[in-house]
This record gives C-alpha cells, sequence and structure tokens, in this order.
C-alpha cells in the first residue's frame, strides 16, 4: 500500500521554473539545466520503483513511503520507505548512464559517461548506512526495535556496475522483487501499524527556495511575464475573464497561477501589489489586487505595502497523524523510460 506517494522533488518543480525563467545566454544556464536534468532522471528512477513495488504482491499487507524526512540524529532524506512485518527496507534509488564504479579505501563512486567524462562521487553505500543508524536512532527514540535493511538499487540497465569488496546489496532493477521477497519471507510478525503511525507523525518537509538566494542569482536576470504552456513564451495578457497569448491566441483563466507560484519558489514567500505587477507585468493596481485577494491568503493588511503569502499555493496532502488503514493507495501513471533497455 502507498502511504506516501510519489511527488516531484521541491529542487526540481523550482529548477524548472529556474531554467524556464533563465535566458539561454545567462552564465549559469548551462550548469542549472544539467542539474534539472539529473534530477529529473531522479525522479522518474524513484516514481518507476515505487510504480513495480506497488504491483508485488508481497507488498499488499506493507507500507511504502517516498521521500522520507524524519527528524534525526543525522540528515536524512531517503528515497523509498517501506515497512513488513520482517522490518524495514530503505531504498536508496540511482539513476545514472556510462560506466560506474564503486570504489574502496577511500569509497568513492567513479562514473564514466558514454562520451569518456570522468566525475567522481560520494559513495551511495556511506549515505545507505547513514540512513540505517539514522532510523534505528528514530526507533528507539520510540522504544521500538526492529531489522532495518538497506539496498542501492539502479532500475534501468543504462549502466555497467563494477564493484570492489563487499557491502550492503547493489540491485539492478529486476532483482528488486527478490531482494523483497527474501526480506518478507523472515515474517517476525512487526507490527507495522505502530511504526507506519509513528513515521506519519513525524514526517518533515524541507524546501530549498527561494531559488535565486540559493544559487546567489539576482532577480532581475529572471524573465518577467505569464508562461504561455501551448506556445512556451512569456507575455499573456490579462483580459476580463482570463489570460491570452497574442502569439498564438491561447488562452487559460488561472495562467498567473504558475507565475506566483515561480515568484515563490524562485524569489519569496510573500508578494505586494507593486511586485506581482512587475513580475507579471500588469498595470493596472486594481486588477492586481483582485486577482491576489481571489488567488491568495493576506499575510500583513498594510495599506500600499499589504504583503500576500503565496505558501497556500503548494498545499500538499496531509499525511501526519493518518491512519495507515485511510492512507490512500494512489496508483502510478508511468511510463517506460527510453533510458531502461
Amino acid at each position: 500500500m502507498i502511504v506516501k506517494a510519489f511527488a516531484p522533488s521541491q529542487l526540481t518543480l523550482g529548477l524548472q521554473a529556474l531554467v524556464r525563467r533563465l535566458l539561454p545566454s545567462h552564465p549559469q544556464f548551462p550548469s542549472l539545466q544539467q542539474e534539472l536534468k539529473n534530477k529529473e532522471a531522479g525522479d522518474f528512477a524513484e516514481q518507476y520503483v515505487l510504480h513495480e513495488l506497488e504491483k508485488l504482491p508481497q507488498l499488499s499487507d506493507c507500507y511504502i513511503f517516498h521521500n522520507v524526512i524524519l527528524p534525526t540524529i543525522f540528515p536524512m532524506q531517503i528515497d523509498i520507505l517501506v515497512v513488513t512485518a520482517s522490518g524495514i527496507i530503505i531504498l536508496e534509488i540511482k539513476n545514472i548512464r556510462g560506466t560506474v564504479h564503486f570504489k574502496e579505501d577511500p569509497r568513492q563512486l567513479i562514473r564514466t559517461s558514454d562520451t569518456g567524462q570522468v566525475q567522481a562521487f560520494t559513495h551511495p553505500e556511506i549515505q545507505l548506512e547513514q540512513y540505517i543508524q539514522a532510523m534505528q536512532h528514530f526507533l528507539s527514540e520510540h522504544n521500538i526495535v526492529t531489522p532495518i535493511y538497506g539496498a542501492i538499487v539502479f532500475p534501468f540497465n543504462n549502466v555497467e556496475i563494477h564493484r570492489e569488496g563487499r557491502g550492503l546489496p547493489i540491485l539492478m532493477g529486476r532483482e528488486l522483487p527478490m531482494f523483497v521477497h527474501k526480506v518478507i519471507a523472515k515474517n517476525r510478525g512487526i507490527a507495522t501499524n505502530d511504526i507506519t503511525n509513528i513515521i506519519l507523525s513525524q514526517l518533515q518537509h524541507r524546501k530549498p527556495f527561494p531559488l535565486c538566494r540559493y544559487y546567489q542569482l539576482e532577480v532581475s536576470a529572471l524573465q518577467k511575464g505569464v508562461y504561455c504552456e501551448n506556445c512556451h513564451h512569456f507575455g499573456m495578457e490579462k483580459m476580463k475573464r482570463t489570460w491570452l497569448c497574442r502569439r498564438c491566441q491561447h488562452q487559460c483563466m488561472d495562467a498567473h497561477v504558475q507565475a506566483l507560484k515561480d515568484y515563490y519558489m524562485l524569489v519569496g514567500d510573500t508578494i505586494t501589489n507593486r511586485e506581482c505587477r512587475a513580475f507579471l507585468k500588469i498595470e493596472c493596481k486594481h486588477v492586481t489586487k483582485r486577482l491576489l485577494k481571489n488567488t491568495l491568503r493576506t499575510n500583513s493588511n498594510a495599506g500600499k505595502l499589504t504583503k500576500y503569502n503565496l505558501s497556500g499555493l503548494f498545499e500538499t496532502p496531509l499525511y501526519r497523524g493518518q491512519s495507515p488503514q485511510n492512507a490512500r493507495k494512489s496508483p502510478l501513471n508511468v511510463t517506460e523510460s527510453p533510458l531502461n533497455e
């Protein structure tokens, strides 16, 4: 059962907005575009693995979480966590092309791309060991002792793997069902409901916003205006009841909502009438006031300096305190990646 369903990472959403609003001539555009591609590849792999896990009949009585952040002694952001009657499974998902070497002493992951470029990364086993230790400490604070299993998973056959020494399991996607089966076969009668409820009650969310500050970018570098999803250009005009793109004649009643989300992710979590007019390219302050009042909550009423709170645009499903019996099952619409085979 999917308890915490897949959602794109906050950084992915922010990078999509940032790359969309930066001109390709900006000096940081190439590196940010590559970072976005990496994040989207990671998100896709995690969604794919969740979809595959949901199809496994042996997991029908287990609880599956995506992107788990808990208050622990070490920083933690688990890709996929599964609560079973045999213990907890932590999966670290990697979507990497090319050839990877898992080096020992010191532990590093060396990646050689198809073009011959060589890059060094932290060994994912170090991160996974940290997550396992942090989860053990978290559960012990709630008087729970349970086995914790971990594995590094490469979902797609687009990578050649070489490993020195032995350690935590490194699996290809098709090996995952057997790994899960072996864990579940050890059924220890662990109270999965209790563990799941504790995790649900302690889930945290982290946002890297605003990204202009995060990447040390000037707000003036961003393209202003409302984006047309049809022709992929900025400059939609506010009409009486809708937004109109003069370029392709596309109309959308709520096109400004994405622009306000962009502002939240890139600039700040509150916005004034003047700031909104400048960012959305609206001339009339009265039109802007109606738009803001109908879309957002007011943060502080101070006339011209009234600030509107943008955080409500990003309200997420509430899992905290939800019992596993009522957790929603969320089927995932996943298509095969061209990188899979």
